[in-house]
């Protein structure tokens, strides 16, 4: 594998992780706090033009996916499954950077 490919193995999944992080920290924030962030960040999503809303989404499918949930007033019981699978999909991106890690420690 090149020093490239071995450089992006590592680094994709801790990028994904520390996303996760912020991801569930700007969920407490908006929980907790009754902060209109979450509102905030949703119009400014919905009012990018298409380009961009296209690659802000690819970037950002998690939170995005919060914000939608968080926006439409979903019934808790929704919300909570939205939540849990948001919980599930940060404990695969943290396996998937322990793994890379032990991998990349196994290589050195």
């Amino acid at each position: 594998m090149s020093h490239l490919g071995r450089l992006l193995d590592t680094f994709l999944p801790l990028l994904a992780s520390v996303v996760f992080v912020v991801l569930w920290l700007y969920v407490a924030l908006a929980i907790f706090t009754d902060s209109p962030l979450p509102a905030d960040t949703w119009a400014w999503l919905r009012g990018l033009d298409v380009v961009a809303a296209v690659a802000v989404w690819l970037a950002l499918l998690p939170i995005g996916v919060f914000l939608w949930a968080w926006d439409s007033r979903l019934e808790p019981l929704f919300l909570g499954i939205v939540l849990i699978t948001l919980g599930v999909w940060t404990a695969l991106a943290w396996s998937s950077s322990a793994r890379a890690l032990a991998r990349r420690r196994r290589q050195v």
